[in-house]
């Protein structure tokens, strides 16, 4: 059986590890495809500047669900990268872990090939009604540059970032904050600069630019101008109430549906359980940068255990989200999915302490109200909220966070196009493509649920809703290669 991987980020080379652990493995031939730049990195984890920490602790980070601690562990025994304070590493450390293994797996085998070119095109010449299809990979426009593959996973990684204000093509305008270390390549000593989007994506440009760019202070801004939360003590933890039993007996009650008003009230149990203050943890948000900062750093047991509740809602979001009828989608989006945005993934203390530091010294300004951004041929022109100043500036990072919806998708995502345009796959209303959530198979509006497309990432945002974390990632890499080996017969073709 043929197989390709179309992507090797975090999922494709999760997917290509869970793969060879399988006797099964010589059976296969297995082709991987990523432009050179990215293989076997992905762009989070891309060569980058170190001053980009991975915002979580070292010995937490692993593409190995029975050992948090393999990433430390081969960081220890590698000789490449060393670093003073190693309990929050630079993000491109992770990237060279990942690596490793790739590099590793395509000496060890013979049926695996290693293709550094971006995948172009996927089409099938199947006939409507079939749902185990042959596919054609290219990696060019010409058609007839192709590949056959019995089964395909797509792990694209990231879509391309979110062009709010339309300026992508604007002359100092960076529609992209990584690499970093490229942000300031055409960007003038003397030149002011704006950063739109107050995330960690932000804070990695603000950490970067304050230290190369010498006409300070620069401007973060967004309409909220809330901060990604900071780290506190973290503890292994488990929902008392908020469990699939509990789940499948309102279903029984509810048409198959849990409400979520229902589901809410579960997770104000566990909070009492764990005697979390729901009320002033969630909403402590002050709109001063600084005082929500120390509040974090001052009160870590307390924020920990709340942060721990919350990444233990994204590890198990595929159920609990997928419970919920499309209404409460809706409502669940626009009441919690800010607040678990804000709680999650927070950033490292001495991040925090640094953006104290330089707010302090007024090397960095913080303004919410963003309402619009234009540009009149010789600046770009922010404009706030009550605020009848207009705020020049000679250079705008974009560091909005990435698209979520196909319509929103422009060249930067070709191959996801081109595959709606073949209607192999279709867009989910609450973003990416439509999967069935529990094997991650591909829906097709014209070829029904394809048996051997899987797909993986941030291109299954609607129905993996929030679940964009390394370890959520991995263990949809190991539930699907573990469906594909019980499966393998069904999908050999027989010549």
């Amino acid at each position: 059986m043929r197989v390709a991987i179309i992507g090797t980020g975090t999922a494709g080379v999760s997917v290509l590890r869970q793969l060879v652990k399988y006797d099964e493995f010589k059976n296969l031939q297995v082709d991987v495809y990523d432009n050179a730049k990215n293989m076997g990195q992905g762009v989070p984890f891309q060569n980058d500047s170190s001053q980009l920490l991975i915002n979580l602790p070292t010995k937490n980070m692993s593409l190995n669900l029975d050992d948090d601690e393999e990433f430390w562990k081969w960081y220890q025994e590698q000789t490449k990268f060393k670093f003073d304070n190693p309990q929050y590493l630079p993000r491109f450390v992770f990237g060279h872990y990942m690596k490793s293994y790739l590099s590793n797996y395509e000496h060890s085998y013979n049926n695996l090939t290693i293709i550094n070119k971006e995948v172009y095109e996927i089409f099938t010449k199947s006939e409507v009604g079939e749902t185990t299809l042959r596919y054609y990979v290219c990696t060019s426009e010409d058609m007839n540059e192709w590949k056959e593959y019995d089964y395909i996973f797509l792990t694209t990684g990231t879509f391309a970032y979110h062009d709010p204000y339309k300026l992508k093509g604007k002359e100092g305008y960076i529609p992209t904050p990584y690499p970093t270390y490229n942000t300031l390549d055409d960007v003038s000593q003397s030149d002011d600069i704006a950063i739109i989007g107050t995330g960690l994506a932000s804070l990695d440009v603000v950490r970067y630019v304050t230290a190369h760019h010498p006409k300070l202070p620069i401007t973060m801004t967004s309409r909220s101008a809330h901060l990604p939360s900071v780290r506190g003590k973290m503890i292994p933890l488990n929902f008392k109430h908020l469990t699939k039993e509990n789940f499948n007996k309102l279903k029984a009650q509810h048409y198959g549906n849990v409400p979520l008003e229902r589901a809410f009230e579960l997770f104000k149990l566990d909070c009492k359980h764990y005697k979390i203050d729901l009320e002033e943890l969630a909403h402590r948000r002050t709109g001063n940068a600084i005082a929500d900062i120390e509040y974090d750093l001052q009160n870590p047991e307390k924020v920990g255990i709340f942060q721990s509740l919350i990444e233990n809602i994204k590890e198990n979001l595929n159920w609990i989200w997928n419970s919920l009828s499309k209404e409460d989608q809706r409502e669940f989006d626009q009441r919690f999915t800010k607040i678990i945005q804000l709680n999650s993934n927070p950033m490292p203390p001495r991040t925090a302490k640094l953006i104290i530091e330089l707010i302090n010294n007024d090397s960095l300004i913080i303004k919410r109200g963003l309402e619009d951004v234009s540009h009149d041929d010789s600046q770009f022109i922010l404009k706030f909220k009550d605020d009848d100043v207009a705020y020049r500036y000679d250079v705008v990072i974009n560091a909005t966070g990435a698209k979520t919806h196909l319509a929103d998708l422009d060249e930067d995502d070709r191959l996801i196009l081109n595959l709606e345009n073949h209607r192999i796959v279709q867009p989910h209303p609450m973003g990416g493509i439509q999967i069935i959530p529990e094997t991650n198979q591909v829906i097709s509006p014209r070829y029904g649920t394809l048996n051997n497309m899987i797909a993986i990432g941030h291109v299954t945002n609607g129905v993996n809703k929030l679940r964009n974390g390394v370890k959520m990632i991995v263990d949809q890499a190991v539930s699907t290669v573990d469906y594909l080996y019980k499966t393998q017969s069904h999908f050999d073709h027989k010549e």
